[in-house]
């Protein structure tokens, strides 16, 4: 069995970087960058205003309290079209830009108004340079803004719009068939009958490559027969990624593997080291990639989280492939007895500024409700054979932690 760290080298050494395509900024968010965007001027493009108040020479007022005369008012959206008189004051706005000449900004609740606006009464000096955005002080013009690899997301998105780029480049979006097999498998609005039980891996599978990006399709569940296998997966070529889960496996009906080389699939491996879920396939079909998930849906979800979730962020160009991994402090003692590396459900928390992860009870790698309360994987190496509640691990934070009590 190869460890999983190397299988995943594998994985993302023969995952094809994928067109980038443009699109409307309001389409971006969820999308990967496939370029640098620089900046198309500086910003804040003028010496801008932070505050409502007056803009002044912090050395007229020096002696402050003192009164000045108002020489004008500037809103956002004007630019002043002469310096600032000596010895005066200027209205300004938020937002707006101040004079020529000007050395800081007065907030307004630190003024009177005097003779109905005519004069101000400044109430306290000012340091030069106070509520003053000097030009280029966040960036100069050429300056790389966001780089590319990176998901767009809001933040990003404001910094797109503030640089004029209607139209980002971002990595194409992979396409993904999910084929499920099975002769156990009925679909979610049928009642199972006995020895039955409904698909959740399609429908589990499906979603995490959507959240992962991809374009998805369902091949539907194929009955644990050769031809009927060959017949769904010869249709799954037509996408950039096939997904099958379940018959990798050892068993008499785990028929897969023996489809795949009717194909002429290159595979590159068969078994990682990884609990659940050691039954995985990855090969190539010229530049088509194929996973053979486990057929117990918890080992299904958690391989595709390791392995397929990362090849799809890789086909975009994502820079982060993998989930946050965090030290987390156990509040439960955890076992590990696979001579694998074991992902365990736990739910983390925040317990005095620190991660704690307790225990999730599951009854193994069908158990999908276990799966679906836990927000994070504890990962215990294949030579850790015993963790101690109150010693250190790794985890890996799912993508419902924050829904699953992750701040609370």
């Amino acid at each position: 069995m190869l460890p999983v760290e190397e299988a995943l080298e594998i994985v993302l050494a023969h995952a094809p970087r994928l067109a980038a395509e443009a699109v409307e900024l309001k389409d971006a968010p969820g999308r990967v960058l496939a370029e640098d965007v620089r900046a198309d001027a500086d910003m804040p493009p003028f010496d801008r205003s932070a505050m409502d108040g007056y803009a002044v020479r912090a050395a007229d007022v020096a002696g402050a309290p003192l009164v000045l005369p108002v020489a004008g008012q500037i809103r956002a959206g004007q630019y002043p079209d002469r310096p600032l008189p000596p010895h005066a004051a200027v209205q300004v706005m938020t937002g707006a830009p101040v004079p020529a000449g000007a050395t800081a900004v007065v907030p307004v609740e630190h003024t009177r108004a005097v003779d109905g606006g005519a004069r101000v009464e400044i109430l306290g000096p000012a340091v030069t340079g106070a509520h003053i955005a000097r030009r280029g002080c966040e960036v100069s013009a050429g300056d790389v803004v966001l780089e590319a690899g990176r998901s767009i997301d809001p933040a990003a998105v404001a910094v797109l719009a503030a640089v004029g780029k209607a139209r980002p480049a971002v990595g194409r979006r992979p396409t993904v068939s999910v084929l499920v097999t099975g002769d156990e498998l009925v679909d979610v609005w049928e009642a199972p009958g006995r020895g039955r039980i409904r698909n959740s891996n399609g429908y589990a599978v499906m979603a995490q490559a959507a959240a992962a990006g991809a374009v998805v399709r369902s091949l539907g569940v194929a009955p644990d027969q050769r031809d009927r296998i060959a017949e769904a997966v010869r249709e799954g070529f037509a996408s950039d990624v096939l997904v099958i889960s379940g018959g990798v496996s050892a068993g008499a009906f785990d028929l897969v593997e023996e489809v795949l080389a009717r194909f002429d699939v290159g595979l590159l491996f068969t078994k990682v080291a990884i609990k659940p879920g050691a039954p995985l396939v990855f090969g190539r079909r010229g530049d088509k990639l194929v996973f053979g998930l486990p057929g117990n849906p918890v080992s299904a979800q958690v391989t595709f989280d390791v392995f397929v979730r990362a090849a799809l962020l890789r086909m975009q160009g994502a820079r982060v492939v993998s989930r946050p991994v965090v030290e987390v402090l156990l509040q439960d003692a955890l076992a590990n007895r696979s001579g694998r590396a074991n992902y365990l459900p736990v739910r983390i928390r925040v317990q005095d500024g620190r991660l704690v992860a307790g225990r999730v009870r599951t009854a193994g790698s069908a158990d999908v409700v276990a799966h679906a309360a836990a927000n994070g994987l504890v990962v215990l190496d294949a030579a850790r054979i015993q963790a101690e509640a109150g010693e250190k691990a790794r985890a890996l934070l799912l993508g419902n932690f924050l829904d699953r009590d992750g701040l609370a």
